[in-house]
């Protein structure tokens, strides 16, 4: 059962329960105001009709001096007959006088004192008032009886109205009831839609927020919920792209140098070949195994990379790029290129391994990508945020297109050109690795054969 049935219900049944007991409670005292008003009528009678019959009678005794009043009391009876009124009068629990043979028995409404005592009784099916007590003529006592039936008819209509009031305001609560819960678990709906949209792949499915009650504000959690699972779904699937093109780009890396390794052994293996071709198919055999160690390297560096973390300590910048200009010196004198260094910023904090490996790439791609005599420039300054490292040659740039991807695991510009000078497209990725387990960000600003400016930006601690 759904939460707007066992709503529904649930209302329904605590209203029906608390207007039927409202109504019976209703019902039951108007019932009795209507026999306290009937009883103080038939009172006002009885008294009226026992004053008058005590003074006949009274009078009839001092005039006549007889004891028998039974054709004084039939006369006076007479009179009330036609109007329902019934008369029975008692001497010494003796019946003198009655027109109410229909009522004969005993009245427990005699036993009690002046002026009077009533109760209703049900006789032959109709309901009648009976009031008796003691006149105030000698020990007679008198017990009048009259028709209420109507009290039942009136109690039965009142009931009956009631029961259809009752069914009436159930149908319209009824309706009112299923228009306000559907419009009150709207939220809920659209939620469950969401629910479901999501649960089929729609991860960007959001809700309409509507008001600033409870489901609103759930609409605007469920809204972030759908944000944070949205974005995780998308960082889950961009890596796996990530490793489905590494994996790619990897296997087309490894199958060159293994396929060229291949042909060339077997070359050496069944070919006839002179002492020429059998020192450059060892050359080339061992420039492929070369390039499968560096591989090998860059990729264990890669992977170490993306797993650790870094202590950052202080690091003198100038001794930095001293050290990257020195390690770099045979492939700076193989190009005739210099090294110009300008430190306005000291210290840098991070781990002077890293930071020596990510700086030496990064003069590599430099000299890699620069003409014989050209100059590459090393320098450091504080921007107010932290401080910057930059790596500037001038050499031939990197298309707009490519800039974004650059960083990006064996992606290279040019593939051809890579391969001719030794590279597998990690070196920036590795850099860019570093960077970010320093907490600095990696920025390449390049304009196609004039300059390529590779800036890494630190926080300060």
């Amino acid at each position: 059962m759904k939460f707007w049935q066992k709503t529904y219900l649930s209302v329904l049944i605590v209203f029906l329960i608390a207007f039927d007991l409202g109504a019976y409670g209703l019902l039951k005292k108007s019932y009795e105001l209507n026999e306290q008003l009937d009883i103080s009528r038939g009172a006002s009678v009885y008294g009226s009709i026992e004053n008058s019959l005590s003074y006949i009678l009274r009078v009839y005794a001092e005039r006549t001096g007889s004891t028998r009043y039974e054709s004084i009391i039939a006369s006076f009876a007479e009179n009330y007959d036609k109007d329902g009124i019934l008369l029975e009068v008692y001497q010494a629990d003796q019946l003198v006088f009655s027109n109410a043979y229909q009522f004969a028995g005993d009245r427990v409404e005699l036993h009690g004192v002046h002026p009077y005592q009533s109760v209703y009784r049900k006789m032959n099916g109709e309901l009648w008032l009976f009031i008796g007590g003691k006149m105030e003529f000698q020990d007679l006592r008198l017990v009048m009886s009259r028709n209420s039936d109507y009290l039942q008819e009136y109690q039965n209509t009142l009931r009956q109205y009631f029961i259809t009031l009752s069914v009436v305001i159930s149908l319209i609560l009824s309706a009112a009831l299923i228009f306000l819960l559907f419009q009150l678990t709207a939220p809920i709906r659209r939620l469950n839609k969401g629910v479901k949209a999501i649960a089929s792949g729609a991860y960007d499915r959001k809700v309409n927020v509507r008001g600033n009650d409870e489901f609103g504000e759930l609409a605007q959690d469920f809204n972030k919920m759908a944000d944070a699972v949205s974005k995780h779904v998308e960082t889950i699937k961009k890596a796996n792209e990530d490793k489905e093109m590494f994996i790619n780009n990897l296997t087309h890396e490894l199958k060159t140098p293994i396929t060229a390794i291949k042909g060339y052994s077997e070359f050496l293996n069944h070919a006839n070949h002179n002492e020429e071709e059998r020192k450059m198919a060892v050359r080339y055999i061992h420039e492929h195994i070369t390039r499968l160690d560096v591989l090998s390297g860059k990729m264990m560096q890669l992977l170490y990379l993306k797993s650790g973390e870094v202590t950052l300590e202080p690091i003198s910048i100038k001794n930095l790029f001293a050290y990257v200009a020195n390690m770099e010196r045979h492939h700076l004198e193989a190009k005739q290129m210099t090294i110009r260094m300008e430190c306005l910023a000291d210290v840098v904090y991070g781990d002077q391994e890293l930071l020596q490996s990510m700086f030496i790439n990064l003069v590599e791609n430099s000299i890699k990508a620069s003409s014989l005599g050209g100059e590459i420039e090393l320098r450091s300054y504080d921007s107010g945020e932290g401080v910057v490292l930059e790596v500037l040659d001038h050499g031939r740039g990197i298309p707009k297109k490519d800039i974004t991807k650059i960083t990006e695991a064996f992606y290279v510009v040019d593939r051809s050109r890579s391969k001719e000078l030794g590279g597998i497209g990690l070196g920036l990725s590795i850099c860019n690795q570093i960077a970010r387990l320093h907490h600095a960000n990696l920025k390449i600003d390049s304009e196609e054969n004039k300059y390529t400016r590779v800036s890494v930006f630190f926080t300060t601690p």
